[in-house]
């Protein structure tokens, strides 16, 4: 099965802000689920145990990301709203340079709340 890295945003200015990126990983993780492929969300994923407020280990977890986009098949681009966050840029250019094969997803804050709820 191929692995599919998903980049979406995390970092919001508000809890509400988050949840609702998680919601959208969540939501694009399944569909590749659902293509036969295996997603790898580590924004998901790390946030579990490492603490995103605190430099050191959000750096630790967008490393490990890094080195996980790399073993990746493809990647999966989720644009929502036309906002990337330096995380995301970091991955792109990192896919870029690796001539990764990948898809790019674009939706609006209200087209995305309309699919995920």
């Amino acid at each position: 099965m191929d692995k599919v890295y998903i980049i979406s945003r995390y970092r919001a200015f508000t809890e509400s802000g988050m949840e609702f990126n998680r919601r959208v990983a969540r939501y694009f993780c399944r569909k590749v689920v659902l293509e036969g492929k295996i997603p790898v969300a580590p924004h998901l994923f790390y946030t579990q145990f490492l603490d995103e407020s605190q430099e050191k280990e959000r750096q630790i977890g967008l490393d490990i990301g890094i080195k996980e986009l790399r073993e990746a098949d493809e990647f999966l681009l989720i644009i929502i709203g036309g906002r990337i966050s330096e995380g995301m840029r970091r991955e792109i250019r990192q896919a870029t340079r690796a001539r990764m094969r990948g898809r790019v997803v674009y939706m609006t804050r209200k087209e995305i709340k309309e699919v995920i709820g």
